[in-house]
């Protein structure tokens, strides 16, 4: 009777919340209406109802972090004013309102999620706590980042703590949201939840990207450096890369149907941004994707590799002069093979960061075991012309790879190819050992996710975007789900009971291979 009466009041709790949910949200409207209220009002009883739903249910949290970070722009885009970046999501409180708070809607979020899940541990949930087969390679990063907040701060002079704190939040959220990914997604629907998020989310960028490069082209501004946010293009190519792993994995279904139909919306949008970088990472995507394909697919590879090499040489050939947006991706081969053909913008770009390169080396000269630490400008020895438009410039450089070592010393540089190693690694391995189509595409995603990465953080601020880190923790995240399903595949009378118990079930079966390296979920608490 009890038990029952348990199940009942746990069926009715959540029609209780809806219903105290839409009055309370009612009366809100109402009362604005009445007293002709500004809709930015509303803002505090949405942050208060999504609070409430993360508290109760924290992979709410999870997604709306994941979701945010494939549509919300961090900064405003020159020239455009799209709504999705004029949400102020990833903005510090203090900076656009008169609440004195240097934290985001985003920061908020996450620290809820985080909350949610340790009160649910708290008060009677079992599940282990996983660290996940990155456990060890995110605490290095992540530690990377203390250790160069600790010498920023100890060299005094010019420190800046706000700055430093800036230059720290990226790695913050990587970590965070792989950790969170790692111990909320237990189930394959969750896992699914994600990958139609980023599907359905890619696309709309997609298509307002292609509407912001017509209205520009239309009616102006003309001119325009970007017609998306810089760091859109690793959302494009992730999306592509993944469609490419669906078709050679032979996935079907919805989702990859709906991929399949997106794609020359994708396509078009990655042209329309004239992203050199994105097209550079594009390239070293699709030759990932030829490589994992070639594991069990060889010849058909080898094929389809051959047939795309004879395309692009004969699309080359075509569009070689073609300064249009079908010509756009040949921007990074004609600078190789014809210097002097680099147009005034590309030279301006390319000269700028020479100086960097230049500075960046004479900083790596003068503290070669240490770095100057964050909140601390690095050294130049030549004065580039000052960007307006980037508040940092003179702390975080466009070759986020080279910035590790200048906030960390070598210590940071080992720390983020440590990590990178390690998922290219065990990424494969796991590739490997599963079975189903779709779960061995996830488990392909944080490979090509962190080739973009850091052929795109080489030139651009990669490691220091909130959006991105976002998603990289959340993507190489799912490699713990994953892990966990292909281990408990292997044969459970093998195990140990904890540790039967830190895996649960999955859909997946094991070829009979040796155990996956970095596989380590910790016990329960």
């Amino acid at each position: 009777m009890g038990q029952a009466e348990d199940a009942t009041r746990a069926r009715r709790a959540p029609l209780m919340l809806g219903g105290v949910t839409i009055v309370v949200a009612g009366a809100y409207a109402a009362t604005l209406l009445v007293f002709e209220g500004e809709p930015l009002l509303i803002a505090p009883l949405i942050g208060a109802l999504v609070g409430v739903a993360v508290f109760v249910w924290p992979m709410l949290g999870l997604y709306l972090l994941f979701a945010a970070a494939l549509l919300l722009e961090q900064f405003e885009i020159t020239g455009l004013s799209p709504l999705t970046a004029r949400t102020h999501f990833f903005e510090n409180l203090s900076g656009f309102s008169t609440v004195p708070l240097r934290l985001s809607a985003s920061d908020l979020l996450a620290i809820m999620t985080l909350a949610s899940w340790g009160l649910r541990r708290l008060v009677g949930d079992n599940a282990p706590v996983r660290a996940g087969p990155f456990g060890w390679a995110f605490a290095i990063y992540g530690l990377a980042f203390a250790f160069g907040g600790i010498v920023g701060a100890a060299r005094g002079g010019g420190w800046d703590a706000i700055t430093a704190l800036a230059e720290g939040r990226g790695a913050v959220y990587a970590c965070l949201l792989y950790f969170l990914t790692a111990n909320l997604v237990r189930e394959r629907r969750q896992l699914v939840v994600l990958l139609w998020e980023l599907v359905l989310l890619v696309g709309v960028k997609a298509f307002q990207g292609i509407g912001n490069f017509t209205e520009v082209r239309l009616n102006g501004p003309f001119g325009l450096e970007a017609v998306t946010a810089h760091e859109d293009v690793i959302f494009f190519n992730i999306a592509i890369a993944l469609a490419l792993l669906m078709v050679a994995l032979r996935v079907r279904g919805r989702l990859f149907y709906v991929l399949l139909a997106l794609q020359p919306v994708i396509v078009l949008a990655e042209l329309v941004t004239t992203r050199r970088v994105g097209f550079a990472a594009l390239g070293a995507d699709i030759v990932v994707v030829a490589l994992i394909a070639a594991v069990y697919r060889p010849r058909l590879t080898a094929v389809a590799a051959a047939l795309g090499m004879f395309a692009f040489l004969v699309y080359a050939a075509a569009f070689w002069q073609n300064e249009g947006v079908l010509g756009q991706p040949l921007r990074v081969v004609r600078e190789f093979v014809d210097p002097y053909s680099v147009s005034d913008r590309d030279r301006g770009s390319n000269y700028w960061r020479d100086i960097e390169n230049l500075n960046i080396a004479y900083t790596v000269r003068q503290l070669p075991l240490t770095g100057v630490g964050l909140g601390q400008e690095y050294l130049f020895q030549q004065e580039p012309p000052p960007l307006t438009g980037f508040v940092y410039w003179r702390y975080i450089t466009h070759n986020a790879v080279m910035w590790m070592w200048l906030k960390a010393g070598p210590y940071g540089a080992f720390a983020l190819w440590f990590l990178v190693a390690h998922v290219v690694m065990f990424s494969v391995q796991l590739y490997r050992r599963l079975d189903d189509p779709l779960l061995r595409a996830a488990a392909a995603l944080p490979v090509v996710l962190t080739v973009t990465q850091v052929v795109f953080s080489s030139v651009d601020l990669g490691l220091t975007y909130n959006r991105t880190m976002i998603v990289f923790g959340v993507v190489l995240g799912l490699a713990a789900p994953l892990a966990a399903w292909c281990a408990s595949s292997r044969g459970l009378d093998r195990l140990s009971p904890r540790r039967v118990a830190s895996y649960g079930s999955g859909p997946a079966r094991l070829r009979g291979l040796p155990p996956l390296v970095g596989d380590m979920p910790t016990s329960g608490a």
